[in-house]
Parts: C-alpha cells; structure tokens; sequence
C-alpha cells in the first residue's frame, strides 16, 4: 500500500530566532509526536501538563534576544559523539528545568548480587535513564529514553512485520526495542533490588520514544510512501515523523528526471548524526545544489568501500525557500514548518550567526543508502 498525504513533520514555536542546535533539538524532543501508539502495547511516557509548561517558559527564556542561555549554549553537543548520549542530555536538562518535577536519578546502573553472601560480586544488568517525582502528587515515574530511526523494507523476510523497520546498521529492529523496552528496559524498576537500591518505590515506568520512520516510494512524490501492513500500523502513532529512503542510483534517477521536467527546484544537505533530531533551516551558502550534492554521495559511495560492507547510508534533507509557500507537487515539497523557524547547524552543535542570503526551511528529509544496501537485509 502507499499513502500521498502530505504529512506535517514538524513541531511549530514562538518567537523563532537565533538560537542554538540544542535549544531547537530540546524543542523537538519535548514536543515532536510519539512513534508509537497505545496499540504498541508499552507504557508511553507523556509529560505531565504543568511540566510541559514551565519547561515551554523555560525555553522561550533560553531562545528570547538579549538573554544570555544558561544552559543550551552553542557548544552544548560538543562533549557527545553519540546521537542517544546527546539526546540523552537533552531530555535530563528538560526534566531539570521543570520546577514541578524531582529528578531523583539519571543514568543508573542496576546490580545483582553474582553469588550467593558472603560475597560481595556484584553483576550490572542494566541501567534506569530517568527517576524522578511529580510534585504535584508525589508519584515516583521511571523513563526509558529512545530516539530510533528505522527504514522500512518490505521484502524482507520476517516473521513479523514491524522486524522490517530496520535500523541503518542492521543490528536492530522497531519490534526488537519495543520487546526490549517491554521486557527488559521498564520492568528494572519493578525489582525489589531496585527499590532497596534507590531508597525508594517506583510507582509507574513509561517509554519515551521519539523518532523518525523513513519508507520507500512509489510514484514521483516525496510523500507517496509504500507503507506497513495494517497490523503495524496500528502500533505506530499516525501522526509518526516520515521520511523517504532510497538506494543511491534510485535517488540520482529521481533527481535527473525532476530535473529535465524542470521540478527539480530544491536544494539539499547532507545532516551530520548530531544534526538528526529536529527539522533544518539554513542559510543559502550552507546548502548544496543538485549536481553538487550528486558529485558527494558518488564520492562517498563509490570511493574508499569498506571490504566489510557497504558504506552507511547518509541523511539527506531538502530545502526551499523560506519566504515561498511550498506546496505538495511533483517535487513533493511539503511545508514543514513556519519561515525562519527552525535554523540548520554549519557545523555540529552551532547555528550561522550571520545570514548571507536567502533561508531555505526543510520541506522533507530521507535515507540514501549504498545499492546494495537492502540485500543484507533481505
């Protein structure tokens, strides 16, 4: 099946301006859709309302001109090489600055006694992201973090659909960390070794999984995505994050024909791993024209393969203007978001401080992964 709805794959704010990579991904991260729905049958973590506001006040603070950031400051993803640590901190600066919420514990090894006492071995089995309490009622909550980005392959041979959402790597699967979530991550907290641990009883754990699902195509729109099966799809929240992938071949016949019926009008980025999170704006001389952006993914596909494997599959984003109206059309440029709102990094971590020409905002983003990348997977 395939859908062509357009579907809106970000998250609007107030008073945009400019600031920081880690001011628009913590905005993302507290306010993008869930992957997943109740029907996924794993506790889903929500915010509680007041939380939700005093970390919104506290954003708009960071984000507002003339008022120095305390906390999200240009260089605030220096320190992190991996997109879940990243995400990670994020979240643990949102639950600090929500004076409604006590954060207990972050980051928590969980211990079994190896032998029987005397002895004092100890064996780690896990770690708890996030502890913390509602002030408002005293309720002890247990948070698992994921931030996952899978592509969907449907002729892949799997038992269950939801094992054909398959990460970059092809280590891991949509339906393998919803079972770990459930199976293994929350049930941590439920331990008696746990509460004797923390001093403390958890009242409820939840997951809180954001994310973006990325789906072939069919057709020439940017949106007609080959979707999953009905029982999948009700264990995905409709209002999910889409994307597109393609093999690198199919994405340079798509552009050449677009090209040559003369709708090929977008220009293109190619995100660094810590630029993944929240929707791209950016400055005209930070993007990439078509033949440009072909010339990279030829260099980094082709050159230097590695003996073990094709090389990983790179996340692209188109752009338009920010001044124009994109509109879903055979470039399959749909409007993400409100002009100037949400500004790409030049590099990892930092935003241009000075605009050299016209913005371009983000109209939709995909994989373009070696030729042969699906057949491992199949």
């Amino acid at each position: 099946m395939s859908t062509s709805a357009s579907t809106q794959t970000t998250v609007p704010e107030t008073n945009p301006g400019r600031r920081s990579q880690a001011w628009h991904d913590l905005h993302w991260l507290t306010h993008a859709p869930d992957m997943l729905a109740p029907a996924a049958n794993l506790p889903l973590a929500s915010w509680p309302p007041t939380a939700l506001r005093e970390i919104e006040r506290w954003l708009q603070y960071q984000g507002t001109a003339g008022n120095t950031p305390e906390a999200l400051t240009s260089d605030f993803g220096a320190p992190y090489r991996r997109l879940g640590l990243y995400a990670e901190a994020l979240l643990l600066t949102a639950l600090q600055h929500a004076d409604s919420i006590e954060l207990l514990a972050h980051h928590t090894p969980v211990h079994i006694a190896a032998s029987p006492a005397p002895c004092t071995a100890r064996q780690t089995i896990g770690e708890l992201d996030y502890i913390w309490r509602d002030r408002s009622n005293n309720q002890v909550w247990h948070w698992e973090l994921a931030v996952k980005y899978y592509l969907y392959v449907p002729q892949a041979g799997r038992t269950q659909d939801a094992d054909r959402f398959v990460g970059l790597q092809q280590r891991d699967t949509l339906a393998r960390k919803t079972a770990k979530l459930r199976d293994r991550q929350l049930p941590l907290s439920a331990m008696p070794q746990v509460t004797r641990q923390l001093g403390l009883r958890v009242d409820a754990a939840a997951a809180y999984v954001k994310g973006w699902l990325f789906y072939p195509l069919q057709g020439e729109r940017w949106d007609d995505y080959v979707v999953a099966e009905p029982a999948t799809r009700a264990m995905l929240n409709p209002l999910h994050l889409k994307g597109w992938w393609l093999t690198q071949a199919d994405f340079a016949s798509r552009l050449a024909r677009q090209t040559n019926a003369g709708t090929g009008t977008l220009r293109w980025r190619i995100l660094s791993r810590m630029q993944w999170l929240s929707p791209q704006q950016a400055d005209v001389a930070d993007t990439l024209e078509t033949t440009a952006l072909l010339a990279q993914l030829q260099s980094w596909f082709c050159s230097g393969a590695a003996v073990t494997g094709p090389r990983p599959g790179l996340l692209v984003v188109a752009l338009a203007p920010s001044d124009g109206a994109a509109t879903v059309g055979s470039t399959g440029a749909s409007a993400m978001a409100p002009a100037g709102t949400l500004a790409a990094a030049p590099g990892i971590g930092q935003r241009p401080q000075e605009s050299s020409g016209q913005a371009y905002t983000e109209v939709h983003r995909g994989f373009v992964v070696a030729n042969n990348w699906g057949h491992a997977v199949l």
